[in-house]
């Protein structure tokens, strides 16, 4: 990998790599769910990329997508959680599979704090899966507390990060 990492907002025209990217990331998940669940989330990452609400993020290297990630100035555009006004949500933080270890993540969620901090944003919200490890790991590093209170039942955790 070059150690030059680009984030910068994604172009129309990667929607269809970046949903491939997503789902390939998120394919080692596919096991826990049953195939009705699974179909359902995969339809929903679809959505989630190609809808206009939101900034769809992208890390890039060697002229190459290795990671997404999509945030949400107005959390109650995510189409997830109730969540309060004037705060952001994070949603799909995915890398591909090769390129991980290698800081994409943490870039991505770190340019999601940087701009809702430039938008003097207070509060960024987000769910995760309990089992998806290394996204939790990310988030925890940058800051990000659970929220339990806000956990869905049966569902996603909740994490909230105050700036």
């Amino acid at each position: 990998m070059s150690n030059e990492i680009l984030i910068r907002d994604a172009a129309p025209e990667e929607l269809d790599d970046i949903e491939a990217l997503v789902k390939e990331a998120y394919r080692e998940f596919r096991p826990q769910f049953p195939e009705k669940v699974w179909q359902a989330w995969m339809d929903n990452v679809s959505e989630t990329v190609r809808a206009p609400a939101g900034m769809l993020l992208v890390a890039m290297a060697g002229g190459i997508i290795q990671g997404v990630i999509k945030f949400y100035p107005e959390a109650s555009q995510s189409g997830m959680g109730h969540w309060p006004p004037g705060v952001a949500a994070i949603r799909i933080l995915a890398v591909s599979p090769p390129a991980r270890g290698q800081g994409y993540g943490t870039r991505l969620a770190a340019e999601c704090l940087r701009r809702a901090k430039a938008m003097q944003i207070s509060t960024i919200f987000l769910f995760t899966g309990e089992f998806m490890d290394a996204a939790r790991h990310i988030y925890e590093k940058l800051g990000f507390r659970r929220a339990p209170e806000l956990d869905p039942q049966p569902g996603p955790i909740a994490y909230r990060l105050d700036l």
